[in-house]
């Protein structure tokens, strides 16, 4: 077994037995899981005709219809299930960021705390070799468990809405967000973690500084919501090659703060 290969192993044991880590964020992925559902096929049909018909769908309804052939052919429902569907999309960003951010955190700051970090720093593991299986125990589960709430998102949509919701909500535009963004989001929220943990002596507080990562996913909700703009796979692609070097510089910043000198004195 390789030392990245070990330490990753060891990462993923400790990680399963933060039972408080694994089950905030299976709650979380749930419920962001469950809430564009809800408000897809639950609300209709509960409400009835007047949430399909709201004037406040008007401006995205518009960048739909130009943007996607054939959607004005589709019933006001049909059109509401898509419209709530693509809307919420962006939460699946949030996933990977504050999964890769939290096991990233505790696993450094953890190992600080209760002095196991020594141990480990005083191998002949160089410095990259121990951020970068850090960086793959906490990116892989979190990445992972993002693509399979979304694989069962999208089995629920097509059992739900049909092919037609499904055809239109989950396009190309939609899996290439998942598939290629929530990657690079996990990469940027390890190294601004790597970043934080490397000065902080608390888990909660690195974090609460690191998720300031969360609010550009927010903001970008939000506009989208509010009709100002329709992601689209353009949009897509510019930002993951806008990610992947801003993923790439901040790492690189993170393994040279991360001195492990400093830490071995500093904590004795």
């Amino acid at each position: 077994m390789t030392p990245i290969e070990a330490i990753i192993r060891k990462e993923w044991v400790e990680t399963l037995h933060n039972r408080t880590l694994v089950w905030s964020f299976a709650l979380v992925g749930i419920m962001f899981t469950l809430m564009p559902l809800f408000i897809a096929f639950g609300l209709p049909a509960l409400v009835g005709d007047g949430m399909t018909t709201d004037s406040d769908m008007g401006p995205m309804l518009r960048l739909l219809s130009g943007a996607l052939p054939g959607f004005e052919a589709l019933t006001p429902l049909q059109q509401f299930q898509v419209f709530s569907i693509r809307q919420f999309l962006p939460l699946f960003l949030l996933l990977p960021i504050m999964g890769a951010m939290s096991i990233a955190t505790y696993s450094i700051i953890g190992e600080k705390t209760s002095r196991s970090l020594e141990a480990v720093l005083a191998t002949p593991t160089t410095t990259r070799q121990l951020l970068l299986s850090k960086a793959l125990a906490a990116s892989l589960p979190a990445v992972a468990g993002a693509w399979l709430l979304f694989l069962a998102f999208a089995l629920v949509v097509w059992l739900l809405g049909g092919p037609e919701v499904a055809r239109y909500a989950l396009d190309g535009t939609a899996w290439a967000m998942i598939l290629l963004i929530t990657p690079l989001v996990a990469l940027l929220a390890l190294g601004l973690g790597v970043i934080v943990s490397s000065r902080a002596t608390d888990p909660r507080s690195a974090q609460q500084i690191a998720t300031l990562l969360v609010l550009p996913v927010v903001a970008l909700l939000i506009a989208q919501i509010s009709g100002l703009f329709l992601i689209g796979l353009p949009m897509i692609l510019a930002a993951a090659g806008v990610l992947l070097v801003l993923a790439a510089i901040v790492l690189q910043v993170g393994v040279r703060l991360f001195q492990r000198e400093t830490i071995l004195t500093k904590w004795k």
